[in-house]
């Protein structure tokens, strides 16, 4: 996994700085177009890796409340829920499905990662976004950080490997 999460990011990277580098050679539009389309599914790829998403068994209310009643059993800091449909309806969106943003971290995860990284890590997202998806399903999205882990090394692979064990014992019994 780490080879291949390393590949991924080195060829979106380097796409992106070939794409943006004045030598960049002439193409003719469809040569282009496929370069792009290459690169939208390189981005797609380091996306699978980067994120997990996952159908709930429940549905929409109950997940919410058992991603949250999970985390405050375990001593998550807890956040706000934002409704994120409710936004969208009030911009204008008619048809804008029901949308929750979760944030909730592992106690303490963001000083742990500081550490482990000498300070030069970016911290976690500490988000998970629920939703309904167009088939009426539940689905819920979020880092996947035990597969970053995999593409770190040293103390703060074993630190982003112990926070994504937390959160993949939190969602084990939500998701399929």
């Amino acid at each position: 996994m780490t080879k291949r999460f390393i590949a991924l990011l080195a060829a979106g990277i380097a796409g992106t700085t070939l794409a943006q580098g004045p030598q960049a050679p002439r193409m003719t539009p469809e040569q282009a177009q496929q370069a792009m389309m290459q690169q939208q599914m390189l981005q797609m790829q380091l996306m699978s890796v980067m994120f997990d998403l996952r159908k709930s068994r429940h549905g929409f209310d109950e997940t919410v409340n058992r991603i949250r009643d999970g985390a405050a059993r375990r001593g998550w800091q807890i956040g706000e829920i934002k409704d994120v449909q409710s936004a969208m309806r009030e911009a204008g969106a008619k048809d804008a499905k029901r949308m929750k943003v979760i944030s909730l971290c592992p106690a303490g995860a963001n000083d742990r990662v500081s550490k482990a990284g000498d300070g030069k890590a970016p911290p976690l997202p500490c988000r998970v976004t629920v939703f309904e998806g167009k088939d009426g399903a539940v689905h819920l999205v979020r880092m996947n950080v035990s597969n970053v882990a995999r593409a770190m090394q040293g103390d703060l692979a074993r630190t982003l490997a112990e926070i994504g064990a937390e959160e993949d014992a939190l969602y084990k019994d939500i998701v399929e």
